[in-house]
Order: C-alpha cells, then sequence, then structure tokens
C-alpha cells in the first residue's frame, strides 16, 4: 500500500534524518507545528511504517576500528544458505545485501587493522570467494543535499 505524504511529512523525515534524538517541541519549532502536531505525526509515521527505527550513528573510529571495508563474496551450491545461517559469527559484519550480478552477497565491515582483515577473510573462505574492497573514505549524500540547499 503506497501512502501519500505532505510536506510537513517530508520536513518531519528530512528533520529526523539529520538529528533522531530531537524532541517533538524541536520538531514543531523547526517545520512550524505545535508540539502536538509534530508528535501525531511523528507517530503516523511510525505507525504506518515509514519510520521504521531511531537509531545511532557510532564512530567506529574512537572505538578502535581503523579499517571499513567492503566484500563482495561468491558462492558454491548452497554455501549462501550456510553463509547466511551463520552471519552472526562475524560481529565485524555492520550489513549484508544480497544483489545480482557476478557477487550474491556484498558485506561492510569494520576492523581494527590488517591483521583483522587477514583473520576474516580466513573465516570467510570456508564459505565462498571473498573479494575486499577497503573504503578510503565516505561521501555523505545528506551533507551534499544540504550544501546545495543553502
Amino acid at each position: 500500500m503506497k501512502i501519500t505524504l505532505d510536506d510537513f511529512d517530508h520536513k518531519i523525515l528530512h528533520v529526523l534524518s539529520q538529528n533522531s534524538r530531537l524532541s517533538y517541541a524541536e520538531i514543531g519549532r523547526i517545520i512550524s507545528l505545535s508540539q502536538s502536531a509534530a508528535k501525531e505525526r511523528v507517530m503516523n509515521l511510525v505507525d504506518n511504517g515509514i519510520i521504521r527505527q531511531f537509531s545511532v550513528e557510532i564512530d567506529y573510529q574512537k572505538l578502535g576500528y581503523d579499517l571499513k571495508v567492503m566484500i563482495s563474496m561468491k558462492f558454491k551450491n548452497d554455501d549462501f544458505r550456510k553463509f547466511t545461517a551463520d552471519l552472526e559469527k562475524f560481529p565485524e559484519v555492520l550489513n549484508c545485501k544480497r544483489v545480482t550480478g557476478e557477487y550474491c552477497i556484498i558485506t561492510e565491515c569494520v576492523l581494527r587493522d590488517s591483521s583483522h582483515l587477514e583473520n576474516l577473510i580466513d573465516r570467510l573462505i570456508p564459505y565462498g570467494i571473498p573479494t575486499t574492497s577497503i573504503q578510503l573514505s565516505e561521501i555523505s549524500l545528506q551533507k551534499i543535499k544540504a550544501v546545495k540547499k543553502d
């Protein structure tokens, strides 16, 4: 079912995407609504499944994880199912996407250093063929879009 949003709903989504910890009063002030109207609209967005969660962005470097990598995986036979069933064995994996094309899965991982990466690759090999890309930097689309609006 497609849900239609008005300008206030879009503004709320934008504001919360920048900072999900804002109070209803702060949201209301930013988008020119009362606190109760802002709360009602946010709750409606949650109830309709538009907002699925309020999340935290973690700075993994401050926790000692200086290496961010994308690992693409190829599998033979039923190894894909074994890997997905065992994902909890890989705390380094932040997210995992099933994709079409040359690879079956692309994972985003955080690691302490190159020896940690080597250890992870060794643990992945029994499941399939990993191909690693080290992330050099991250481009924030939210920041780019915010600059273009100014």
